[in-house]
Parts: structure tokens; C-alpha cells; sequence
């Protein structure tokens, strides 16, 4: 039996379709290794199509778009857990290291992730000390 033959979108829609089905595929496995052939593939397009439609779109790659989604993760992680090692939550989101993380966090959020975490802590440390003063 012969694969499937890819969906080719051409209408700003369809590429737009495109790039939410490849941003739901981010948020199911934005912790694993992804090969984003198997990601086209998975959504039924070619590799070079989903870059056009993330091109058109997005103005990014599929790739710096998946990078965004889990530097968002990792912006959420840590805001929710700052007790959790750095490490722990890297790792989490599918990113290869703190140092690289760290430079990538700071150009997206203009912060690094150890200057943020401390924030983070000491606004947990203020809810806390807000909750027991009630």
C-alpha cells in the first residue's frame, strides 16, 4: 500500500491550519526530541511546506517557533515551581541545556533564569506570608 500523499496547503488558511496542528503537536511533545520531518510527516505535509506556512505566518521556522513554545513552558514552569532546580526544568521542556537555555531565555524575556527564579521565590515567599497575616 503506498503513504499517503501530503496535503498541500495554498490558501492563507490552510497554512494556517497547518501551523495549529503543528502547534498542537508541539504541546503534546514539546519534552521529546522532535525531528521536524517526523512532525510534517505526522501532520501531513511535506517538511518544506510547513516551513513556508510557518514563514508565512509566523514571519519564524518551525524550529524557533517550537524553541518560543518551550521557552513559554519553561517561563510557566519555573513561575509555578520556582523550588524546582533549574536543571529539573530545563530538561522538562525539551531544551539541551541551562547555559544554552539561559541565553535563549534572556533574549525572549529579557532576564536570565537564575535572576527570574529568584523572583519567582520571593513572590511565592510574599503570597505566603500574605496568606497567614489574613
Amino acid at each position: 500500500m503506498a503513504a499517503a500523499r501530503p496535503i498541500l496547503p495554498v490558501a492563507p488558511t490552510q497554512q494556517l491550519e497547518v501551523v495549529n496542528r503543528a502547534g498542537r503537536y508541539f504541546a503534546r511533545h514539546f519534552a521529546e526530541d522532535i525531528q521536524l520531518e517526523v512532525l510534517a510527516t505526522s501532520i501531513g505535509v511535506s517538511a518544506e511546506w510547513l516551513d513556508l506556512c510557518f514563514d508565512h505566518c509566523r514571519g519564524k521556522t518551525p524550529f524557533q517557533a517550537l524553541q518560543h513554545f518551550r521557552l513559554s513552558r519553561l517561563f510557566e514552569g519555573i513561575a509555578e515551581q520556582p523550588q524546582t532546580t533549574l536543571q529539573q526544568q530545563v530538561h522538562r521542556c525539551g531544551l539541551a541545556s541551562v547555559m544554552a537555555a539561559n541565553r535563549l531565555f534572556e533574549e525572549l524575556f529579557g532576564i536570565g533564569l537564575a535572576p527570574f527564579r529568584r523572583v519567582c521565590r520571593q513572590a511565592a515567599a510574599d503570597r505566603l506570608l500574605h496568606r497567614h497575616r489574613r
